[in-house]
């Protein structure tokens, strides 16, 4: 995903050396290679200064002058340099009237060889922009299959630490979420939409650290690893363990984040108030009700996976993260890693929860739901429309 000036750049010196590699085809018997391949290199620098390159191993040239131009050598510097090349090597200006001037059909031909050429290198170029903007969806769901594959076969130790610090992102996320949104006072209790709103809008903030360093989350493995599987990139023991490893890692970092809030002084005020209400609503709903919620908050959240992937600049990454993230906090769904911060933070706060109450009436079922929607909403889906299970 090198800067797209780069790629012209390269393009333009892999069609000065397939001139070079075509003209050879052409070369007479009795033309030495040297000679030849001079003509050649000036042919194909015209050719790429009329594609709007600039091909750095050959010259760089002024734009071109419609009363002068010898075989894309298009300025008096490097016309004097062509003139020294046939001194030095006399033979030279034998090959170029051969070619330029003794057989005109045969340059004709080479031209438009090279036009047609051009035209499809055109062609490929307006399309590398156009794709550089956004992944189509099927190529978006192959490169989902591709990411899951890689996180399946990851090293048991290297899954863990990023699950780590993946819950660590959670939890500043929940703590910038609490601290604000806890302490808008009277408008909370006036406009409790204002307040929804402000927490779903500051949230999104970890999935755009954690997707944008390689981080492992539970709720996005729940989509990726399954995706590898239907592919056949991946098998079942390795999906297991995926999601193993990336929940035990991020209970352990978001538990511990929210332990060092506690210990740093940070869940005070109104942002203890909301982690304690938070807690207590998360661990008094009925199952079912939990479930569902948690079945419709991951799939908006592999689709923010999903979206991100598509994008391949920062700023469609963010576009793709924020308003699926944002979408399900306001609607109050349940997210499994979410709740690994913010329920520990509520008993650390004071809530009157235990902790097997919380693993019970949330983290199992929310966990659960979660994994249906990545499973089946998600990979399934796709794997149907784009992949192996619609075949």
């Amino acid at each position: 995903q090198e800067p797209f000036w780069h790629k012209r750049r390269a393009i333009a010196r892999v069609i000065a050396k397939s001139e070079v590699a075509h003209a050879e085809r052409w070369r007479p018997a009795a033309l030495p290679r040297s000679s030849w391949a001079l003509s050649s290199a000036a042919s194909a620098a015209l050719l790429c200064r009329q594609a709007g390159f600039v091909p750095v191993d050959i010259a760089l040239q002024p734009p071109a002058r419609p009363s002068r131009q010898s075989w894309g050598l298009q300025d008096a510097a490097s016309e004097k340099a062509l003139r020294a090349a046939t001194r030095q090597f006399p033979e030279t200006r034998v090959g170029l009237k051969a070619v330029g001037m003794a057989d005109e059909d045969q340059v004709q031909q080479l031209r438009t060889q090279y036009q047609a050429e051009l035209e499809q290198l055109q062609k490929a170029v307006a399309k590398a922009g156009q794709a550089g903007m956004v992944r189509q969806p099927a190529e978006t769901y192959m490169a989902l299959a591709e990411k899951g594959e890689a996180n399946a076969k990851k090293p048991l130790l290297k899954t863990l630490h990023q699950s780590i610090v993946s819950g660590c992102y959670v939890g500043f996320a929940g703590l910038l979420s609490l601290a604000i949104s806890g302490n808008l006072g009277v408008v909370a209790t006036v406009a409790p939409g204002v307040q929804k709103m402000v927490f779903a809008a500051l949230f999104p903030v970890n999935l755009l650290l954690i997707l944008n360093t390689g981080g492992q989350l539970f709720t996005g493995n729940t989509a990726t690893v399954p995706m590898a599987v239907f592919e056949g990139k991946a098998t079942l023991m390795e999906l297991v363990k995926s999601w193993f490893v990336s929940i035990l890692g991020n209970i352990i970092g978001c538990g511990g984040f929210a332990l060092a809030a506690k210990k740093g002084g940070l869940l005070v005020g109104g942002a203890q108030d909301l982690a304690v209400a938070m807690t207590v609503l998360k661990t008094s709903m009925p199952l079912g009700q939990v479930l569902i919620k948690a079945i419709m908050c991951n799939w908006m959240v592999c689709m923010a996976v999903f979206l991100s992937e598509a994008a391949r600049d920062l700023g469609g990454k963010m576009v793709g993260i924020w308003f699926p993230i944002s979408a399900f906090v306001a609607m109050g769904m349940e997210h499994s890693v979410a709740n690994m911060f913010l329920l520990p933070a509520g008993i650390l706060s004071g809530a009157p929860i235990t902790i097997a109450k919380m693993v019970v009436r949330n983290w199992i079922p929310v966990a659960i739901g979660n994994a249906i929607a990545g499973a089946v909403c998600v990979a399934a889906s796709y794997s149907y429309a784009f992949g192996a299970l619609g075949k």
